[in-house]
């Protein structure tokens, strides 16, 4: 048998509650769609390539930082490593279900202070596909605000994943089969006040390996598994576990807080609160 533990949070006081979130952590992607402009604009434009609901980003040199603003349906696919895209008030959506934003090498997705931006995936077909996908290493950072919605499978997909800036993330996958964030590990460093939301998903976030967090303001509401990682059984020669140095977190609605191996969850640092309507 499996050496699980899982740990239940406080039974919801209404059964409806399970589909009913507070209003100020719904992601209302359709409502919104018409405050962004038609055209998107990507600066610079050097390396870039616009093909039929397709661009390629793919610089010559590590490192450039390229600014999207606008609409645009499609996919956007990073070719180059440790390239950085910055939404400026962006609204990226995939309407054939593959992901809107793709990044072949590791990675940087960030936001301008002040801005507002929405990375969606919709549509019939390729079910394992997330929104906002890495193939390899993803931080995530800047200032502003950010909506991650997968609505077949997965939000955010990724090797290893950093959080870091001073922004807002709000990150929603499928409640049947996909996590808000599905990765290998996550880390989170010290002194970090992010807030980060984890939405409506089969789990909110869900690694491979570990789950590290020192610092940071997370919110679990309404999964089926708030954090959880794989088990020695899955891959008996990886380390697997839950450390929690440090960050608030603040739950709602969670048929399960944490599912990890047995002794793998340690807690020396995080407070917790269960939030209600």
């Amino acid at each position: 048998m499996r050496k699980i533990l899982i740990l239940f949070l406080i039974p919801l006081l209404f059964s409806s509650c399970m589909k009913h979130i507070p209003e100020k952590i719904t992601i209302n992607a359709v409502d919104e769609r018409n405050a962004y402009p038609e055209e998107i604009d990507i600066q610079p434009m050097e390396s870039v390539t616009i093909a039929s609901h397709l661009i390629t980003i793919a610089p010559k040199e590590e490192g450039v930082t390229y600014v999207i603003s606008g609409y645009y349906n499609g996919q956007i696919i990073v070719e180059t490593k440790n390239t950085i895209i910055k939404l400026k008030n962006a609204y990226l959506e995939n309407t054939s279900g593959k992901p809107a934003l793709r990044f072949k090498p590791k990675a940087e997705v960030s936001t301008v202070e002040g801005s507002t931006n929405y990375i969606i995936s919709r549509g019939r077909g390729f079910a394992k596909q997330a929104a906002l996908f890495s193939a390899e290493d993803l931080a995530i950072g800047g200032s502003g605000t950010l909506y991650v919605q997968g609505k077949i499978c997965h939000g955010i997909e990724a090797e290893d994943v950093r959080i870091k800036g001073k922004g807002t993330l709000y990150a929603q996958g499928s409640y049947t089969r996909g996590s808000a964030l599905s990765c290998r590990s996550i880390t989170v460093l010290t002194e970090k006040d992010f807030n980060a939301y984890f939405l409506n998903s089969k789990c909110g976030i869900k690694a491979d390996e570990t789950i590290t967090i020192s610092s940071g303001n997370f919110y679990l509401y309404n999964n089926f598994v708030g954090l959880k990682t794989d088990i020695k059984a899955d891959n008996p020669k990886k380390p697997h576990g839950i450390t929690l140095l440090g960050g608030n977190f603040h739950t709602y609605g969670n048929k399960n807080l944490f599912q990890t191996e047995r002794d793998g969850y340690n807690n020396s640092g995080a407070t917790f609160k269960e939030e209600s309507l």
